[in-house]
């Protein structure tokens, strides 16, 4: 396995053949290729597509698990969503349309939520891929990825998996995903990768996450060696605390000095009631950029509320549209115990 670090330095990725956008390459070709050399210019602000380059979905306010490290279990989430509100399937196609249209290339089922809660999943996948979006990604916790739900996404044309599991055993997964089943999960996972395999497909990659904490970086070493050549790659992400003004700041590089977060131009999030995130972090989630029953996609992007941020994040400044931004900027300080 090698590791790949990411352009945060946030989480550290374990390839078992190649980096996971070398598979992809292979897989999807030269349209994937361009798409993330667009991915490359807006990522280093060199260019701003005209149209965001990936839009997440987050169609639901809800997760059947609470887990330490999630805002849902932080005491801070009915600040940030209504799960009485859902963005309805119709709605999503709607707008992947008009992103396929004007130039969107990917597209995440991700937020504040559970993306296998909807039965609805695999259908705007195969439109998206349909009208010609290269790249569809699933978070999970694996809990719901039953065999019938595997197939669908495998038919589906979705690229990649994303399956957060973050322990090794029984008893730490209990400390880290309170709720959910360890042994269903590792089953769901090893039932995928066994389909998948009898159906001769490459796709979706897999991905296994494990948020390093202190209450399971001692099972970061038997989690690798479990799944390394068996997952398509791992994620081994920093465990980043909620609003915490101590927290030494984002590690200054020379490609993104501190606040110049890339996030703003290149991706949006549509939220469960219809407010646009600027980024797919938590942090972010109660940043208005616009609302879809008021706008476009492609007028919120090009809006003043979305040029102002990024005017801000140039600058380095985490004031005026970009202060929320300040407890992400601290949320992925130096790694530290916890």
């Amino acid at each position: 396995m090698e590791f790949y670090a990411d352009s945060r330095r946030v989480s550290r990725f374990l390839a078992a053949q190649a980096d996971p956008q070398a598979l992809l390459s292979a897989e999807l070709g030269p349209a994937f290729d361009e798409y993330r050399d667009l991915w490359e210019k807006a990522r280093t602000f060199r260019e701003i597509p005209p149209f965001p380059l990936h839009v997440d979905y987050e169609m639901k306010f809800a997760c059947p698990l609470r887990c330490p490290m999630c805002l849902m279990s932080s005491g801070q989430a009915g600040a940030y969503g209504d799960p009485d509100r859902e963005l309805a399937a119709r709605t999503v196609l709607d707008l992947v349309a008009e992103g396929a249209a004007r130039g969107q290339k990917a597209l995440g089922f991700g937020g504040l939520w559970e993306p296998l809660l909807s039965p609805d999943i695999p259908e705007i996948a195969a439109f998206a891929r349909d009208r010609g979006l290269v790249d569809v990604m699933l978070n999970t916790s694996g809990l719901l990825l039953t065999e019938k739900t595997a197939r669908a996404l495998m038919g589906s044309g979705l690229t990649r998996l994303m399956v957060s599991l973050d322990a090794d055993s029984r008893a730490t997964y209990n400390l880290m995903r309170p709720s959910s089943d360890f042994e269903m999960v590792v089953a769901n996972i090893e039932n995928f990768l066994a389909l998948r395999k009898k159906a001769g497909r490459r796709l979706p990659l897999l991905r296994l996450s494990f948020c390093r904490t202190g209450l399971n970086e001692a099972e970061l070493e038997p989690f690798l060696a479990r799944w390394s050549g068996r997952a398509d790659f791992i994620s081994v992400q920093a465990y980043g605390r909620y609003p915490t003004p101590q927290a030494p700041p984002w590690p200054r590089t020379p490609e993104a000095p501190a606040g110049r977060c890339a996030q703003p131009f290149k991706r949006l999030l549509v939220r469960h009631d219809g407010r646009v995130a600027p980024c797919c972090d938590a942090s972010g989630a109660g940043m208005v950029m616009g609302r879809i029953e008021e706008q476009s996609l492609a007028d919120i992007w090009r809006g003043p509320e979305l040029a102002g941020l990024r005017q801000n994040l140039l600058a380095g400044t985490l004031d005026g549209p970009a202060a929320s931004c300040g407890p992400c900027q601290a949320k992925y300080g130096p790694e530290e115990p916890c």
